[in-house]
């Protein structure tokens, strides 16, 4: 009796061995997978290179296969498309989810793209649109790791900074097979950035602002690019050091009476729910510097937003310039960077109330 109480208590604790190593080695391997997914090393760096495919690290820090041969691409982080375009990939957009009236001008094929979802990715869409390659935004590593799940190669796009969107065209020239055309826009953001602090360190009394987003006291950070918009052209961000943990901190208005900037640019965004008038005709933002002095100004252009992620956030900076500091750019050198500009991301140009500025 005493010996099969043993070989029991035994084969209870051998069980319980086996299943506590089954179970270790299956968290082992999935932290391998996970390991296998993940890199530390620069996005854009290339890992692996054969003669049909390229592995390479993307925004989110994942290690992405994709085909050298790329026909046919999708995305509904809208924000991608005019990198697309701009790379001269448009015809190969086959999916996305919200799109606009000017880009579809300047590719009409968007209108005929499949819905894959706009800003949530649509799974079911995607797996029966089966595109040869999918972009997305890359803080949301559970829809880029959903989408490869069904054998879709995903790649994580981060384009909130200056630094970010040179990282992002590279990234997309090189899983794009565009990579002069990446080298030429990344060369042209970087001159412009450097004509734009040559022409700014001149400015001996700097100007304060706000860039206000959709709603009345929301503001750029100093962590966004279009509060670095605001410093670039040689204004004081008045809501540098506002501490937030969101995009568009809401400041609050008795804040920004608290700031008093002498400018307040409007972000030209659809969901903006104000106007210029609204804040010139309230009595409330009357003693106000900016409103004294009618200093209130809507972000352009109405047709392409110039403080929009990309490098034709630099001509929303040279428009600040010119509303700050008119003495720094004529308006005949501002048309022709913008002329200069458009030709080079899309291969003609607009007249001003084709573009709305």
């Amino acid at each position: 009796m005493k010996n099969l109480f043993v070989k029991r208590t035994l084969c209870i604790m051998l069980s319980v061995l086996m299943a506590a190593c089954a179970f270790t080695l299956t968290a082992c391997g999935e932290q391998s997978i996970k390991a296998q997914k993940e890199n530390d090393s620069p996005a854009g760096t290339i890992l692996q290179e054969t003669e049909d495919s390229l592995t390479i690290v993307d925004q989110a820090g994942r290690e992405v296969t994709v085909g050298k041969d790329i026909e046919s691409i999708a995305l509904c982080y809208r924000v991608v498309i005019r990198f697309l375009l701009s790379l001269d990939q448009g015809d190969k957009i086959t999916g996305i989810g919200k799109t606009e009236d000017f880009l579809e001008e300047l590719q009409p094929s968007l209108k005929e793209c499949a819905d894959v979802g706009k800003g949530v990715a649509d799974i079911e869409a995607l797996a029966e649109l089966k595109p040869d390659l999918f972009f997305h935004k890359a803080s949301d590593v559970e829809t880029l790791e959903a989408v490869e799940e069904i054998g879709i190669p995903a790649v994580g796009i981060e384009i909130e900074t200056p630094e970010d969107m040179l990282t992002a065209l590279d990234l997309m020239g090189k899983v794009c097979g565009a990579e002069e055309k990446a080298d030429a826009l990344r060369k042209y953001y970087n001159d412009r950035l450097g004509s734009i602090a040559e022409m700014t360190s001149v400015i001996d009394n700097k100007k304060s602002a706000v860039i206000m987003g959709s709603s009345i006291g929301k503001v750029a950070d100093g962590t966004m690019l279009q509060g670095e918009m605001i410093e670039r052209a040689g204004g004081i961000n008045c809501a540098e050091e506002l501490e937030a943990t969101e995009l568009w901190p809401s400041a609050g208005a008795e804040q920004i009476f608290a700031w008093n900037p002498e400018y307040i640019f409007i972000t030209n965004s659809e969901s903006a729910s104000y106007t210029v008038d609204d804040i010139l005709k309230d009595p409330a933002w009357s003693e106000i510097e900016a409103v004294k002095n009618r200093h209130v100004y809507v972000m352009p252009a109405e047709k392409d937003s110039w403080e929009f992620p990309g490098i034709v956030s630099v001509l929303g900076i040279e428009y600040m310039i010119r509303v700050m500091y008119p003495q720094l750019l004529s308006d005949d050198e501002f048309e022709a960077d913008v002329d200069e500009l458009y030709e080079l991301s899309y291969g003609r140009t607009f007249d001003r109330s084709e573009l709305g500025y």
